[in-house]
């Protein structure tokens, strides 16, 4: 037996029958009515869970974080997605510190912004467009992982630590980069 309410903040349907319906498609809550005070079985559909991307790490690295006062360092992979067979990187955990988004980014977003930097000095700022997470790190902490030695497509400008380069063999850095999609 169903029964509709006529409160919009109330359930909109209390189902006292059983539902043979599998667990994973419905969900059962106890609602009170207010007019009987007796318990009525809730059912409502549930979406099934997003299917997760597969990613099929390639490269792991660490780099040092961009203050000059610190040790401590980022680490970061890089990974195949099986879902499209693209490249994507992300920030997998960090010492000292500082949360941080573990989204993939896809490495073309990255290149683009990069590409579009010619030879002036540019701010960690430039990244914070390829996350979806809001987190205040990461900009920096990817500016981190891409300018360390594993991946090298930044460096620091001369005119301060806190603002990056395009590195001069950026071009053969970014080919090897891209290359780690490549079929074996």
């Amino acid at each position: 037996m169903t029964r509709k309410t006529d409160n919009a903040k109330k359930p909109t349907a209390i189902n006292t029958d059983t539902v043979d319906a599998p667990a994973s498609k419905k969900s059962i809550a106890k609602a009170s009515t207010a007019d009987t005070g007796a318990d009525k079985t809730l059912t409502t559909t549930e979406k099934p869970a997003a299917k997760q991307p597969i990613f099929n790490i390639v490269l792991e690295g660490k780099s040092k974080k961009l203050s000059p006062k610190t040790t401590f360092h980022v680490f970061y992979e890089v990974a195949v997605s099986e879902d499209d067979n693209e490249l994507y990187l992300r920030l997998s955990s960090n010492e000292g510190g500082g949360l941080h988004s573990k989204e993939w980014i896809k490495v073309d977003s990255i290149l683009e912004l990069l590409d579009q930097q010619d030879d002036r000095p540019f701010k960690s700022t430039v990244f914070k467009s390829v996350f979806k997470g809001a987190s205040a790190n990461n900009a920096a902490f990817l500016a981190a992982a891409i300018r360390g030695e594993g991946l090298g497509l930044i460096g620091a400008s001369e005119k301060s630590v806190f603002l990056h380069v395009v590195t001069g063999d950026y071009a053969d850095r970014k080919a090897a980069l891209l290359a780690l999609n490549s079929p074996k």
